[in-house]
């Protein structure tokens, strides 16, 4: 039996990694904590990971590693990106995924 990580789970691995600094990035660009919101320990990560589920469900992870891979998006998937790394950006400062 092979050990290891698959070609497949490496792949999401690094998605997820991309989107995680991509996230931290944005938030140090845009000046700080000044535009980023907390969320609150209830509604507000609920709603992020809501939000989160679905813009995963209209493809911006694979759309996010297309851009990386050097391929071209349109105005319309770059806006998406930029709300999906926005919106990972807060879910990870307000530290919903250490709340769940």
């Amino acid at each position: 039996m092979k050990r290891g990580i698959s070609k497949l789970n490496m792949r999401t691995l690094n998605v997820v990694v991309c989107l995680a600094v991509g996230g931290l990035m944005a938030g140090c660009a845009g000046g700080g904590s000044g535009g980023m919101q907390m969320a609150s320990v209830g509604g507000g990560c609920e709603s992020l990971r809501k939000e989160l589920a679905g813009l995963d469900a209209r493809g911006v992870p694979s759309i996010i590693e297309a851009k990386n891979a050097g391929r071209s998006v349109s105005s319309k998937k770059q806006a998406l990106i930029d709300r999906y790394n926005s919106v990972l950006n807060t879910y990870l400062s307000s530290k919903c995924h250490a709340k769940r």
